[in-house]
C-alpha cells in the first residue's frame, strides 16, 4: 500500500504534518487535553453504536495511550485528522469543524474522529497491512460513486453504457498504481482487466502514456480518452468537495484515508463523510467496512 506525500488536489499539502513538538504545543488548548476527549466521549457512550466502539473506548480510557491524542487548531490545514511525524501524535485539527473546543463538537464527530485517527496511524506505521487483493471493492464502489456524481454530465447513466466499463478499467489502473504501487507497463494492464474487463489492446499505446500514480494524469486519461472529454482536475475537485467533503476527497489519493473516509461514513449521525454514500454500491461500501474491521480487532 502506497502512503501519498502530498495531495494534487488539495495544493500540494501534506499527507502527513512535519509540526515540531515545541509548535504543535502553542496549538493545543488546555479544554481540548485528551482528557476532555475521554469525557466528552464516554457521557455519549451509550448511543455510539459502531464496530469499532469496544476498540476506541479501551483507547481513550487508557490513560497512557490517549495521550498520543493532539487536539488542535490548525488554519493552514484543512484536512480535520493526519498524524504528526516528529511527535508521532494522532492529529485531531477542529478547524475543518469550524469549532474551537471538543465540547462544541458534534460527538459522533468526535468518535470519528478519534476512529479515523486510530485506524489511520495503525495503516501509516504499517501496522495492519492492506494488500491489493482488497481492490475489486474499492473500485466497483468508487466506479459506482463516479457515475452518480458525473454520469449525466458525461453520458454515463445507462446502465448499458460503453463508457462504463472504459472509466471503471481506467480507474482500476489508476487504484493500482497509486494506492498499490504498480508500475506503468503492461502487468498494470492486465492487473486491471482482472477486476474490470475490457479491450484495451486497439489502445494499448495511448492508454500506457499516462502516469496513473497521479490523480491528474488519471483525469486527463479520462478527458483524452473520451470517457468524460474535457474533465479538469478543478471541475472534479469542486464537484467532489461540494457533495461529498474533504475528507472523502482526500481518499481518492491516498489508500490509507479512503479505507478511513469510509470507516467515517459508516458512523452514524456523523457529518465526516456523508453516511448516504453507502447507499452508492452497499455490496462493495460493506466489503470496504470488512477491510476497516481489520484495524479495530
Amino acid at each position: 500500500m502506497v502512503i501519498k506525500d502530498k495531495f494534487e488536489l488539495l495544493n500540494k499539502i501534506p499527507n502527513l504534518l512535519n509540526v515540531p513538538p515545541a509548535t504543535l504545543k502553542t496549538l493545543e488548548l488546555e479544554e481540548n487535553s485528551p482528557r476532555h476527549v475521554f469525557t466528552f466521549l464516554t457521557l455519549k457512550q451509550k448511543h455510539i453504536k459502531h464496530f469499532s466502539k469496544d476498540k476506541i473506548f479501551k483507547f481513550v480510557g487508557n490513560l497512557e495511550e490517549r495521550e498520543n491524542i493532539k487536539v488542535i487548531d490548525f488554519e493552514k490545514y484543512p484536512l480535520a485528522i493526519t498524524l504528526n511525524g516528529p511527535t508521532k501524535n494522532i492529529i485531531i485539527n477542529l478547524k475543518p469543524f469550524d469549532v474551537e473546543d471538543v465540547a462544541s463538537l458534534n460527538p459522533s464527530d468526535l468518535f470519528a474522529s478519534v476512529m479515523y485517527g486510530y485506524g489511520f496511524s495503525k495503516l501509516i506505521n504499517k501496522q495492519v497491512k492492506v494488500s491489493d487483493s482488497y481492490a475489486k471493492p474499492i473500485i466497483d464502489f468508487l466506479t459506482s460513486l463516479l457515475v452518480r456524481a458525473f454520469g449525466k454530465e458525461y453520458g454515463l447513466t445507462e446502465i448499458y453504457s460503453a463508457g462504463i466499463p472504459k472509466l471503471k478499467f481506467l480507474l482500476s489502473c489508476y487504484i493500482f498504481s497509486a494506492f498499490f504501487g504498480y508500475a506503468n507497463n503492461d502487468k498494470l494492464l492486465r492487473k486491471a482487466i482482472s477486476v474490470a474487463p475490457y479491450n484495451y489492446q486497439p489502445e494499448r499505446d495511448i492508454i500506457l502514456k499516462y502516469d496513473y500514480k497521479s490523480i491528474n494524469e488519471f483525469l486527463k486519461a479520462l478527458s483524452e480518452l473520451k470517457v468524460m472529454p474535457g474533465i479538469k482536475p478543478h471541475g472534479f475537485t469542486t464537484k467532489i468537495y461540494r457533495w461529498y467533503g474533504i475528507t472523502l476527497l482526500a481518499g481518492f489519493e491516498d489508500c490509507s484515508r479512503f479505507i478511513m473516509a469510509i470507516s467515517a461514513a459508516s458512523v452514524g449521525g456523523s457529518k465526516m463523510v456523508p453516511t448516504f454514500i453507502s447507499k452508492f454500491n452497499e455490496r462493495a461500501f460493506g466489503q470496504i467496512v470488512e477491510i476497516t474491521k481489520k484495524v479495530y480487532r
